[in-house]
């Protein structure tokens, strides 16, 4: 991960304040907010009784990055690039694992039995 903890964070907290606002339900000026005014229990009240997987995605992106597993790929262990860390700061898997797992390989299936008579 290029770009410090602190940009990230920011890019966090702008994609998370837009989904707030197109809900109606933020009420804090954008600036407060993604300066991080708010501590994580008042985010986690933000978003108490919001069942967004946008939401919860970002929510979970806070976590992995005071965690220090932020940029990190769930599947392979390996960095998620920066340029697609900035186009989804949420994001938990790599390109390459991406591409895996939205499109499989097909494998013929060596395991097949066919009886003999």
């Amino acid at each position: 991960m290029n770009k410090s903890k602190r940009v990230m964070r920011r890019a966090i907290l702008s994609k998370l304040f837009d989904s707030l606002e197109e809900q109606g339900t933020i009420f804090h000026p954008r600036e407060s907010f993604l300066n991080g005014d708010l501590s994580i229990r008042e985010i986690d009240a933000l978003l108490a009784f919001k069942s967004n997987a946008q939401l919860e995605e970002l929510r979970h992106a806070l976590d992995r990055l005071e965690n220090g597993t932020y940029g990190i790929c769930i599947s392979c262990k390996s960095s998620i690039s920066q340029d697609v860390l900035d186009a989804d700061p949420a994001q938990r898997i790599c390109s390459s694992c991406e591409q895996r797992l939205l499109h499989p390989v097909h494998r013929p299936d060596y395991f097949h039995v066919t009886s003999r008579v």
